[in-house]
């Protein structure tokens, strides 16, 4: 990985044109150097320490317009406000530095030890002016990224917190020079707040919902948004499956059997190939017992399973159906019933009750626009699972709307063998938490890989498998056995 060096002195400047002379260093520009001659590397690192570099060259710079909301380069650019009165371009390898002079010393925020970057404020007030495209990028985010951040704010800070960023934003404005965009930003807010009507003033989905009452989760709009970005640029194989009845069933049996173990459920196979063959409870665990039948009710049903959502109502019905049918023998969990508490696990909170719906709405926009097939099925279940719409069954739900994608498609199922588990959990985490999606994406693709390779024509057959690739093992016991399985199969996971 190249390194960065900078002439920062007379000692360093004389010390780095002698290791140039020697070629031990390679010249970027003018008092800028580096220790490493692949021209990929070098542009890679430059992109990801543009901020030393804008340190190096100008004077006091500070992060404005989108950059100080990315804080990274938009195609190669970066937005920069200098405290001296001249306008220009800067070329550095792959970036391009746009200065422009300006107020320096108020809006500001530290965003790192030695830079500064416009305020959230003033980020608004900045996103608001007008820009031309240039090479068809825009210096500014516009102002669907202002009512987003404004929906979000007030969601994060309520009114309180919406009205004391108005109010700096209103300091600023004569300041900066931005009275106009300010009047914009008023009427944005006061839409938000309901103080104003929204009609003519707000026009993102976020906006309007939260100003007409029916209001979703953007936070999570964004994740989903941004997990269905990673989809669209990876590539997955997928494992046909050929209907036959015994696999079917057998495949069936497996499934349920894993996905109630994940979740508490647990019984010895024995003892649920007991409560299958018998169709009755299993001592007195009757509750439990059914779960593993509803279960397979849900799942073991071909027709069931083809049926997949064309509309955001029809998502919200499939969902609740099959829930109903699922937690039937739970009547403290509410069957069918979207929950009235909010909910979590450790640290994640998962959407609020009064968002649920919104949320669901506004996530199979998203949805709808994902490839048939396996994309659409691992979307689908990050949604189902990151909204958690249900008190319990949350993350069975989110398997079997994940299956009937797969099924409605001929693909096979992907079962999560108990041996899997942290790893699967961990994939939901890091995507959940860190917007990071390789893991779980992985994971899953690698499961619908697996699944095809059981013999499943006998059941036999399929549980000598299973057992001796210790998927029935909890992950302490056998996760080095199974993952020497999993190694088999691969995909094209490429980086967050």
């Amino acid at each position: 990985m190249a390194t960065l060096y900078f002439a920062t002195d007379r000692k360093s400047r004389d010390s780095l044109r002698n290791g140039h002379r020697r070629g031990d260093l390679y010249r970027i520009r003018q008092g800028i150097y580096t220790d490493y001659d692949d021209r990929e590397d070098v542009d890679n690192t430059l992109i990801r320490q543009w901020d030393k570099v804008a340190r190096f060259l100008f004077v006091d710079p500070v992060a404005v317009f989108r950059t100080a909301v990315e804080l990274a380069p938009a195609q190669g650019r970066i937005y920069l406000m200098v405290p001296d009165l001249q306008r220009r371009t800067v070329k550095v390898g792959p970036l391009q530095f746009l200065v422009e002079p300006g107020v320096v010393d108020q809006g500001v925020e530290p965003f790192n030890p030695v830079m500064m970057r416009s305020n959230l404020p003033r980020q608004l007030l900045e996103n608001l002016s007008p820009a031309r495209a240039k090479s068809g990028i825009k210096k500014t985010l516009g102002k669907d990224w202002v009512e987003t951040r404004l929906v979000q704010e007030v969601e994060r800070r309520g009114e309180p917190g919406l009205n004391q960023l108005r109010d700096e934003a209103r300091t600023l404005a004569p300041v900066l020079g931005y009275n106009k965009e300010f009047t914009t930003l008023n009427k944005m807010v006061a839409a938000i707040l309901k103080t104003h009507p929204a009609s003519g003033i707000l026009q993102t989905g976020v906006g309007i919902a939260h100003a007409s009452g029916e209001p979703f989760d953007g936070n999570r709009l964004e994740l989903f948004r941004s997990f269905a970005a990673y989809l669209s640029k990876i590539d997955l194989t997928v494992m046909p499956f050929e209907h036959n009845k015994t696999a079917w069933k057998n495949l069936t049996f497996f499934e349920s059997y894993f996905s109630n173990y994940i979740e508490g459920t647990q019984f010895t196979l024995d003892e649920a190939e007991e409560i299958v063959t018998s169709g009755k409870a299993l001592y007195n665990r009757h509750a439990d017992s059914h779960d593993v039948l509803a279960h397979i009710e849900i799942s073991g049903d071909a027709v069931e399973l083809n049926r997949t959502p064309a509309s955001p109502e029809e998502l919200i019905d499939i969902l609740k159906t099959r829930h109903s049918i699922l937690l039937a023998q739970r009547h403290d969990k509410q069957p069918g019933q979207f929950k009235d508490s909010p909910n979590q696990a450790g640290s994640t909170v998962f959407v609020s009750p009064d968002k649920v719906e919104g949320t669901l709405v506004q996530g199979f926009g998203i949805y709808r626009e994902i490839s048939e097939g396996i994309k659409k099925g691992i979307f689908m279940h990050f949604l189902v699972s990151e909204i958690h719409p249900f008190d319990d069954g949350n993350g069975r739900m989110a398997r079997i709307m994940l299956n009937a994608e797969m099924v409605s498609n001929d693909l096979y199922k992907i079962i999560v063998p108990t041996v899997c588990r942290d790893n699967y959990l961990s994939g939901l985490r890091q995507a959940s938490r860190q917007n990071r999606f390789r893991t779980g994406v992985k994971v899953l693709h690698q499961l619908h890989q697996y699944t095809a390779s059981i013999p499943w024509e006998d059941y036999g057959e399929s549980r000598k498998t299973l057992e001796e690739d210790n998927a029935i093992k909890e992950a302490d016991e056998g996760l080095m056995v199974f993952n020497k399985k999993l190694s088999r199969y691969s995909g094209d996971y490429q980086a967050d």
